[in-house]
């Protein structure tokens, strides 16, 4: 039976009670990349695009209170290995001293803490960067790393600098929090700066430019004085079962994948690895660590869309703000069998963890003894429109992996962020491309469906792609 027949004997068949997506797998042979991976690795450039070539790029400023809780540290270590995602605009240190007994950093101020870890990756950048080109120098992370604390408006200065540049594109600003001994947030001096000097016009201009995947620390900005921010996904709250979201992230990703942080981060995988303390409440606490992996391009998430899911988990509208666009982590997701907020996260935990090993062997090994993360493309819009009952092709041949690993596919509907109330079921027998035929709506439904693929390397690396999927009954 040809493709055309078999999709029109499903459409036949198809019944407005089942509410699933019956799906013909194509005749096409899963992706076998030309030659062994060991041929492929020895003619690959040394730039690579990690898996997201085509995400846009985010401006990004981080706020820390390093020198207090450790955690802190342990998020800037995965930070680091990360800035070759984003447009680093700034680090701003808001501790003054660190604190005793809780804080063993040899290095006794925040901004000290803040340049050791930059200058350990300064050591490992000669190797990081033959893996990917986009890794800044530790000298240009440096220039941009400035005091928060004892009166100085170096930190206000940086994020105004940065807001009233040319770029067009907003600012993502992270605040990791500021407790006991550390100085208040910058962001909130920048803001009372701007208020005061340019009224409430120059005031909305300048807020409308920024992002926040943060801590509040910006007191009457965030709550009272107009406009609200565009957006801010608060990826610490709310507590849920008397557990803070931020604490759960060590007791989901600790061991994840097989984890090991004394293997996989504190021996031989340089001097950055070795900076990563091990003296926090909960192991690998990293309660600052969702912040920036909300935004981490991985192909299935999108910063404007929190609702939609990430490496940070997903995130709905907070109640007492339900007029503006203030976001935590409120949602559940249903995943192998259970219901629950932490599934949000713990579905991808072993992928994010994997992707963290990799990135540690980037700092010490060459672009060939290394994994890479696959690049997947799907053809077409990642935004399709359609009838019931109709026919939907997705296409992701074109994906391709660096290091020339064999790939798995795996098609899935993930439910919660679409509006269709039903379990849909999709499978494509793990090929790469998937034909289906949407289910039949009496109103206007969004059906997520994702692709996830990953690669047979070591650590096995993942990435993925979302094509949303509006479907609309007959006759509209």
């Amino acid at each position: 039976m040809n493709t055309s027949n078999a999709l029109s004997t499903m459409q036949n068949r198809l019944s407005r009670q089942t509410g699933l997506f019956l799906v013909a797998v194509t005749l096409a042979a899963a992706v076998d990349p030309v030659g062994t991976s060991a041929e492929r690795r020895q003619n690959l450039p040394t730039t690579n695009p990690t898996g997201s070539e085509t995400a846009p790029r985010l401006r990004v400023i981080v706020e820390t209170d390093a020198g207090g809780d450790p955690d802190d540290e342990q998020s800037l270590v995965r930070f680091l290995l990360y800035v070759n995602e984003w447009d680093v605009e700034g680090i701003i240190a808001t501790r003054p001293v660190a604190r005793d007994g809780e804080n063993r950093n040899t290095e006794r101020t925040g901004l000290g803490i803040i340049r050791r870890q930059i200058n350990a990756y300064g050591e490992c950048y000669g190797s990081l960067v033959r893996h990917d080109a986009r890794y800044p120098t530790a000298a240009q992370l440096l220039d941009r790393t400035v005091v928060g604390y004892d009166g100085k408006d170096d930190g206000v200065s940086l994020i105004i600098k940065a807001i009233d540049g040319a770029d067009p594109r907003p600012v993502w600003f992270l605040n990791w929090g500021t407790d006991r001994g550390s100085s208040g947030s910058s962001l909130k001096r920048a803001l009372d700066k701007v208020l005061a000097e340019r009224g409430a016009t120059g005031y909305a201009t300048f807020k409308q430019k920024l992002r926040l995947s943060s801590a509040d620390k910006f007191d009457d900005h965030t709550t009272t004085i107009a406009p609200p921010f565009p957006l801010w996904v608060e990826t610490f709250r709310p507590e849920l079962d008397r557990k803070r979201w931020y604490h759960r992230f060590s007791e989901i990703t600790a061991t994840a994948g097989g984890f090991d942080v004394k293997r996989d981060v504190l021996t031989g995988h340089g001097p950055l690895g070795e900076l990563y303390p091990l003296n926090t409440t909960h192991p690998q606490k990293e309660g600052d660590s969702m912040t920036f992996l909300y935004l981490v391009p991985t192909g299935m998430n999108s910063p404007e869309q929190p609702t939609w899911g990430s490496w940070a988990g997903r995130y709905g509208l907070q109640p007492e703000f339900s007029d503006r666009q203030y976001y935590w982590a409120n949602q559940p997701d249903t995943w192998n069998g259970t219901i629950h907020r932490d599934n949000t996260l713990r579905r991808f935990a072993a992928d994010l963890q994997n992707d963290f090993r990799a990135r540690l062997d980037w700092c010490v090994k060459p672009f060939a003894q290394a994994n890479h993360p696959p690049v997947v493309r799907v053809a077409g819009d990642r935004r399709r429109t359609v009838k019931s009952g109709e026919a939907l092709t997705l296409d992701a041949t074109a994906t391709t992996d660096p290091d020339g690993d064999k790939l798995t596919f795996h098609w899935w509907n993930y439910q919660e962020p679409g509006t269709f109330p039903r379990e849909l079921r999709v499978d494509s027998a793990g090929k790469p491309t998937l034909q289906m035929i949407v289910p039949e709506v009496d109103s206007t439904q969004t059906i997520h469906v994702l692709l996830t693929v990953s690669d047979d390397g070591e650590p096995s690396l993942t990435r993925y792609a979302r094509v949303v999927v509006t479907v609309e009954p007959p006759g509209d």
